[in-house]
């Protein structure tokens, strides 16, 4: 489901605190969205030791380009349902969460298009000794592909697959000494798509293990300012063949800030590498940079600035993969004490190696969520998305309306 609440930067420059917003100075490195509001955030229930937090969003879109198709778009309406419940430990020590849910789409003329993804996920704290900790998370997810995507195999149906993922970390510091390790696994699993003609477009090729393990370390010269050297090396494995097969490593220093409170973030430099199996794939090497940072120029406003530098899989014949960048920023303003407004921007460069492919893809986003009361809000909002490629019948503009509304318990 989209994000209920995203903000431009400008938009602070034009919305100063009202008088009956919150004034209270804001919580150290917390965007707006993630505050808590005591007369508005769902109480729960509680069972035994255990907090459980029910809720459902109804929204309803207006999509002008469902198959993100160049030209010949059709258009259609989409009621989404998500409903989801969060099981949450209220222990002095550790902390056990569990959550369900589902995100389920209905097309009004092209149900074809329908789709039902779910997930299951299990995360936990366990507190070891002073100053150190084990964090881990289980999960499962039944999801779909979406059609701008650049691997979508254009079959009458949505791709549709199944997600694996566990992360393991352990996180120690010893008086300045910061030290954090851990590993990850990721599965995917593809079904089969019909094609037009009764013709099915196998996807077996595509399924594939992807796990590996980090260590950073970190030196805090001071409670706010913190430098790290981290390394990570990742292993990538199909089931079918080994073309696509690869192991890759990225080593990167960099540094985590905060100043006051009023501007956090981490930012770091590198360098990577991601070499294939497949003598005719060329290895993706060079250096890599990313970077999140948070500012809250009043306590009604923050902006969040963002780049992050990744390598995906792709199923493009003749490529390996493609290197995406993508830089955004996004802001959130409290209008009144239960009026959010905002909209957000994002660029995103593909490039795909080995062929003469290239993507940029952008995305703006307005919203405002009105929050009723602990029980109810309500949200609404416009997006705006568009791909610009070098290959022929790859460009798209898509145009969403959307309104929706949350019940929480």
């Amino acid at each position: 489901m989209r994000s209920r609440i995203l903000t431009l930067a400008a938009c602070a420059a034009f919305l100063p605190g009202i008088a009956l917003a919150q004034q209270d100075a804001p919580p150290r490195g917390v965007p707006v969205q993630d505050r808590a509001r005591p007369d508005y955030d769902p109480s729960g229930v509680r069972a035994g030791a255990f907090l459980i937090f029910p809720e459902v969003t109804v929204e309803a879109t207006y999509d002008d380009n469902i198959f993100a198709t160049t030209t010949d778009t059709i258009d259609d309406y989409v009621i989404e349902i998500t409903p989801q419940v969060r099981v949450q430990s209220d222990w002095v020590r550790h902390a056990l969460a569990l959550r369900a849910g589902a995100t389920l789409g209905y097309y009004q003329d092209n149900p074809r298009e329908d789709y039902e993804d779910y997930f299951l996920l299990a995360d936990g704290r366990l507190d070891i000794l002073r100053g150190t900790t084990a964090t881990g998370t289980l999960g499962y997810e039944r999801l779909h592909e979406d059609r701008g995507s650049p691997n979508d195999v254009g079959g009458i149906e949505p791709a549709e697959f199944d997600r694996w993922n566990a992360r393991l970390n352990v996180e120690r510091a010893v008086t300045q000494l910061q030290l954090r390790g851990g590993v990850f696994y990721d599965n995917f699993d593809f079904d089969d798509v019909p094609a037009a003609g009764g013709a099915i477009i196998d996807q077996d090729d595509r399924d594939r293990e992807i796990y590996g393990t980090y260590l950073r370390v970190g030196y805090a010269a001071s409670p706010n300012f913190i430098g790290f050297l981290r390394g990570s090396y990742n292993w990538r494995r199909y089931d079918l063949t080994g073309s696509r097969d690869s192991d890759g490593y990225q080593i990167d220093a960099g540094v985590t800030v905060d100043l006051g409170g009023i501007t956090t973030g981490e930012a770091f430099i590198g360098y990577r590498q991601q070499e294939y199996d497949n003598p005719a794939f060329q290895p993706v090497d060079g250096f890599t940079y990313g970077a999140s940072v948070l500012w809250n120029p009043t306590p009604l406003t923050s902006v969040r600035f963002a780049i992050v530098d990744e390598i995906e899989e792709t199923i493009l014949a003749g490529s390996s993969s493609y290197e995406a960048i993508t830089y955004s920023v996004d802001a959130n303003h409290e209008l009144l004490r239960n009026l959010l407004i905002g909209a957000g921007v994002a660029y995103r460069e593909e490039d795909f190696q080995e062929i003469d492919r290239q993507d940029d893809f952008t995305r703006f986003q307005v919203s405002v969520t009105y929050l009723l009361n602990r029980n109810f809000d309500v949200n609404a909002g416009y997006s705006f998305d568009t791909r610009s490629s070098n290959r022929p019948g790859r460009d798209y503009d898509i145009n969403r309306f959307f309104v929706g509304v949350t019940a929480s318990f």
